[in-house]
């Protein structure tokens, strides 16, 4: 189940950036869906100006999942435009799963190259990969990447780009490919219907994941994780649908505003 959780909040990070750039302060709502039943929500507060972006996101299991496996936790970021460019600059994540707490903090030092970073418990090594020092260069939180991606969509309409990221415990790499253009219904009251762009997503793994799993990257397609792109009232592209296909079943996350 703690494999399903880290899905949850993979999701909900990629799919809280639908905001313009001349937004000061706002608030999004999300439902997280698993088969038929709502199993998770979260808040996401942002604070923006031309140069620095704060985004807080407060995340928790929901119906049957809320009642079988509690989880609640909390993300911050910070990111610095530099020279066109977002950077990362502080990344934290706190979480209580079952009453049991764990939190990690993360900083870019040395002109944002490198990290400092504190994990509390540390990882247990006899469960998951270590994390080497030496692939923690250039590397990018989960939040900045995504960012860029937002950027480059509405810049040129496509969404090709790879990242080296970390998020405090895990170390991948991050593929993301542009699939085509679509139209999509409003398959939940208040979601999303119109045309989209569909983003598909890969996950390499290099430190920090389960020893043991059944998870397997090799065989993972473009297309197991799409992230549908519709137009907000600015005319801006924002994340409207997740969708993720994987061994235990199908999960979905959607944008809930009464406007889009």
């Amino acid at each position: 189940m703690s494999k399903f959780l880290n899905v949850l909040i993979f999701i909900i990070i990629f799919s809280l950036f639908n905001f313009s750039a001349s937004s000061k302060q706002e608030n999004y709502y999300y439902e997280v869906q698993f088969g038929n039943l709502i199993v998770g929500k979260a808040e996401v507060l942002f604070r923006s100006t031309s140069q620095n972006l704060n985004i807080d996101i407060k995340s928790q299991t929901a119906g049957i999942l809320d009642a079988l496996y509690e989880y609640n936790g909390v993300l911050k970021s910070t990111s610095i435009k530099n020279k066109g460019t977002w950077l990362p600059n502080k990344f934290s994540a706190s979480g209580v799963f079952n009453k049991k707490k764990r939190t990690t903090d993360i900083t870019w030092v040395n002109d944002y190259k490198t990290v400092s970073y504190v994990n509390i418990p540390t990882i247990d090594l006899k469960k998951y990969h270590e994390v080497q020092k030496s692939s923690l260069i250039n590397v990018i939180d989960p939040i900045t990447a995504f960012m860029r991606v937002i950027e480059k969509i509405n810049d040129e309409n496509t969404c090709d780009q790879n990242f080296k990221v970390f998020d405090g415990r895990r170390r991948y790499d991050l593929e993301i490919k542009t699939i085509g253009n679509s139209t999509i219904d409003n398959d939940r009251p208040k979601s999303y219907k119109g045309d989209v762009l569909i983003c598909g997503l890969r996950v390499f793994p290099i430190g920090g994941h389960r020893l043991k799993t059944k998870w397997k990257p090799s065989e993972d397609k473009i297309s197991d994780i799409k992230v549908f792109f519709g137009k907000n009232q600015n005319k801006d592209y924002v994340p409207v649908r997740v969708q993720i296909e994987r061994w235990f079943g199908t999960v979905v996350i959607r944008l809930i505003r009464k406007t889009l």
